[in-house]
């Protein structure tokens, strides 16, 4: 999550949009949430999860499905988030 939220502050988007932010990852569910010290956290919520999915969003293999970064080569891309959060 660290490396989505750097790459989202550095595309210019405040902490107060990221604030309350949901993802998927498998069947949990994790939501962004700022601590009183001004850091992100992630809150869990383990359960049943159904993701559909646009049929043209599978098609982009050059893109990391962690952070977003695009990249030139597969190797690469699967590279960017391979350990997850970094």
């Amino acid at each position: 999550m660290r490396k989505w939220i750097e790459r989202n502050r550095q595309l210019g988007r405040a902490d107060e949009e990221l604030t309350g932010m949901r993802f998927v990852y498998g069947d949990t569910i994790y939501t962004l949430r700022k601590t009183d010290n001004g850091e992100f956290t992630v809150d869990a919520d383990p359960g049943k999860v159904v993701i559909f999915r646009d049929e043209r969003e599978l098609d982009d293999e050059l893109t990391c499905r962690i952070c977003g970064a695009s990249y030139s080569n597969k190797i690469d891309t699967i590279r960017c988030c391979m350990n997850g959060d970094e």
